[in-house]
Order: C-alpha cells, then structure tokens, then sequence
C-alpha cells in the first residue's frame, strides 16, 4: 500500500519572488514533500500596500519554482497584519484537508526560539501586559515585544523584530 503523499503549505507574498524563496520551495521538495502549495497575497499586500508586480506573474514565477498549486489570500487578510495575514492563509490551508506541513522562512532559523515565541505570544499572561503597553500609547509590534521581553526574555522578544520569524 502507498502512503499518504506528504503536502507542504507556504504562506507567502513573494513580492517579488527572490532566490530565498525558490530556495525554500527547493528544500522543502529536497526533504520529501510531494507536493507544494502557496497561499499568497493578491495584487495588494500587508498593509494595503499594492504589490510590486500583479498577482498574475507572481502565481507563475511561484509555480516554475516548483509551487504545484497557488492560491490567493483574500485582501481581508493580505491587507491586515502579520497575525491576521497568517491566520487567514493556515486557514485556507487547514480548509483543504490535505496540507500535513507549513514551510517558511526565517531570519534566524531557529525552530526551538521560534517556538519559544510562539508560545509567548499565545500566552494569556501576556494578554494583560500587551493591553496596558498599548494602553500608554506603544505601537503594537513595540508593546508586544517588550511585553514578552518582560516575561519571556530578550532572547524570545528579539526574535519578534523580524517580519519573517513573526510570520512563522
């Protein structure tokens, strides 16, 4: 009996698409994925802003680097932040039914500290903390990261600088 083919989910924007991108679509076929699906921003991107190129190019250029199939993020969720944007697009992923693994970038590569962050940031001691930062008039991503400093550690809050490890 064959098993279950092994499907991967990147959440991305590829805008444009670079060498780093078709690098992660290359390892995760490298590492025994079967397939390769993107969910990607459309024509607009976070924060509203209009992508460099239409979502037309970007779609092909995913799929010549050995995307097998890509899908658009609605704008709700393209335009939003971080959160919001891979909230909508591991939804679509989980709705196929079919996706067994996410696959993305980082700055740092450190899947341990990744998770580390994650964790932090789903925290509902952070919860509190985050609201009375924001309350005094930080920014979000600066109340965030000196909440989780605050109880987390330097180490797990620096991690939260960059746009791609916060995206993970």
């Amino acid at each position: 009996m064959v098993g279950k083919p092994l499907i991967a989910g990147i959440v991305a924007e590829f805008n444009p698409l670079h060498s780093g991108h078709a690098s992660l679509i290359r390892k995760v076929r490298e590492a025994g994925c079967d397939a390769v699906i993107v969910v990607m921003s459309g024509n607009f991107v976070q924060r509203g802003e209009p992508a460099l190129f239409y979502k037309w190019p970007r779609a092909r250029a995913a799929l010549a680097c050995g995307a097998d199939l890509v899908l658009e993020l609605p704008l709700p969720w393209a335009a939003a932040g971080a959160e919001r944007f891979a909230l909508g697009a591991v939804s679509i992923l989980s709705a196929l039914g079919c996706v067994g693994a996410l696959a993305f970038g980082s700055e740092n590569g450190d899947a341990a500290g990744l998770q580390r962050a994650a964790k932090a940031v789903c925290s509902p001691a952070l919860r509190p903390l985050l609201r009375k930062k924001l309350a005094s008039g930080i920014p979000f991503a600066a109340a965030r990261e000196d909440a989780v400093r605050e109880l987390f550690g330097g180490e797990t809050a620096d991690l939260l600088r960059e746009p791609n490890n916060i995206l993970g």
